[in-house]
């Protein structure tokens, strides 16, 4: 059983970067050596961050400089949320916004549902001409669009419907399987792509639109028999993506317990597993948040999770989450992104799923995925008619309540401690409390997507400062939802925020998904 606590996931320490052991100076330059412009620099961030992570560094990286900027970044804009709630609370503390249930943080912390619906909405119609470069991935920028709407609440509308689902026939090979765009090869991700897409409009149309032998066929011809994965396309690489694309696929299309399309994977996912404890894209390579959900969710579903270290896996994916910043990293030392929101967020349920299985399969839990997803939806329920206060708030003195310091660390400053959350067991798929604390800050994560992700014109970015686009702002509002919907710690800001809940192992929102096995369920057996 995994018992995870706040101290074991507490963050890596910066102090521990670029350490000179005392009374030795490095070969290459000492300390003097370093260019008076450039401590100055560096001390000016160090006092701007109140010391944070400058500790021991004597020679200040391009890398730990860009860190300290983007933490930075953060901080100020929490920091400055607060005041102007503040603000606004003092000239008018019966304002609705500030005086609700929320208290600050629906005043500051607001999804800006319309015009994220804007913008989606007009990219389904058209896109500028830089777009250009994405030609192979047409199908992609579908199930973006599609799904973020989805999860919005949004309706397509039929003739967009429609129009979609003809596009999407134009991108299916003869042979099997879908291109990027029309007349383009055959390749799992654009496949997986489509079947998800499709998944969320949910209409026979849409069912019927995909040719499910071919499209298993293909699947089978990409498997790589001498490794259990799965080849991207015919004759391509074998990586984590393509067993994940693979099983989602068979999965959407009713065929997910297939044993020769399922035979291998979780050998092979677990061979890609690290030191580290995330999982690479192959053997021996570096693990990565991206290829990490894409071999969780793959083992998860060929039934092999068993196969993996799940606790080492759960200490990486803890530690990706910035300390400051609330949002995830894919790497080691990397920025935080907003896409990791959902590759790295998104992980976590993915892993609860997992250990169920491991604890079913040795007896020790209690009850089934069904009374799980029962108690889950239980939950959702009463966040909606509480406006998403339930196990998020402070104590009555203002001082967060955490069962260490290290439990604080990803939401410090959103704001002042706020963000902290009382221990709490969650319930697991399997309904056995595996997780005695929140295993990530959920509420840190939906700070960092609406404060320094979303665009007040629409769409959601990397970070402050790099501008939307589709795949950010499908993806962001991803890990949104998953925040939302499994963190446990409560939603940020006004009911309103609440977004679709969407299914961890394929990101298909769970009442489309829901209509389309029916439909799928009623076709004739491949």
């Amino acid at each position: 059983m995994l018992k995870l606590t706040a101290a074991r996931l507490a963050r890596e320490s910066f102090s521990q970067l670029a350490r000179v052991p005392a009374g030795r100076q490095s070969r290459d330059r000492s300390r003097a050596d370093v260019p008076v412009g450039g401590r100055a620099v560096v001390m000016a961030m160090a006092a701007a961050m109140d010391g944070f992570g400058t500790e021991g560094l004597d020679f200040p990286t391009e890398t730990s400089l860009e860190q300290w900027k983007l933490e930075h970044v953060a901080r100020d804009i929490y920091r400055r949320s607060v005041a102007s709630a503040r603000i606004r609370e003092e000239e008018d503390p019966t304002e609705e916004c500030v005086a609700c249930e929320g208290g600050w943080e629906a005043s500051v912390a607001v999804l800006h549902r319309e015009t994220h619906v804007a913008y989606l909405t007009k990219s389904l119609r058209h896109l500028s001409a830089g777009h250009v470069v994405l030609d192979a991935s047409r199908c992609w920028l579908c199930y973006w669009i599609v799904h973020a709407l989805a999860l919005l609440g949004e309706p397509l509308g039929d003739d967009a419907a429609r129009d979609v689902v003809e596009f999407l026939s134009l991108c299916q090979h003869p042979d099997g399987g879908f291109g990027g765009g029309p007349g383009q090869m055959p390749h799992l991700a654009p496949t997986y792509a489509a079947v998800a897409c499709l998944a969320e409009i949910a209409t026979l149309e849409a069912v019927e639109c995909v040719d499910r032998a071919k499209c298993v066929a293909f699947l089978a011809r990409c498997k790589d028999t001498s490794t259990g994965g799965y080849r991207m396309h015919e004759g391509g690489e074998t990586d984590t993506r393509g067993c994940y694309t693979a099983l989602a696929v068979a999965r959407l299309l009713g065929v997910g317990s297939d044993a020769e399309l399922r035979d291998g994977v979780g050998a092979f996912v677990a061979k890609c597993q690290t030191h580290e404890g995330g999982v690479a894209g192959e053997p021996g390579a570096e693990a990565h948040g991206g290829y990490t959900y894409c071999g969780l969710a793959a083992a998860v579903m060929c039934d092999s999770a068993h196969l993996m270290d799940l606790p080492e896996l759960t200490h990486w994916l803890a530690h990706r989450q910035g300390a400051v910043e609330g949002g995830f990293n894919g790497r080691t030392n990397k920025l935080v992104d907003g896409c990791y929101s959902f590759w790295q967020g998104g992980a976590f349920p993915v892993l609860e799923l997992a250990s169920g299985a491991v604890l079913r399969a040795m007896g020790g839990a209690e009850g089934g995925a069904e009374g799980g997803a029962d108690r889950r939806a239980g939950a959702t329920r009463e966040r909606r008619r509480g406006a998403g206060n339930e196990g998020g708030e402070g104590n009555e003195g203002g001082e967060a309540i955490a069962s260490d310091a290290s439990s604080n660390a990803a939401c410090a400053l959103f704001p002042a401690a706020q963000l902290a959350t009382q221990p709490t067991r969650k319930t697991n798929t399997a309904g056995s409390n595996v997780f005695a604390t929140p295993s990530f800050s959920s509420r840190a994560l939906q700070g960092w997507l609406l404060l320094c992700c979303q665009l007040p014109n629409g769409g959601l970015q990397d970070k402050p400062g790099k501008g939307r686009d589709h795949y950010h702002t499908c993806y962001c509002l991803s890990g949104l939802s998953v925040a939302q919907h499994w963190g446990g710690d409560g939603l940020v800001g006004p009911a309103t925020n609440l977004l679709e809940r969407t299914d961890p192992l394929v990101n298909v929102t769970e009442a489309r998904l829901a209509e389309w096995t029916r439909l799928v369920a009623q076709l004739p057996k491949i």
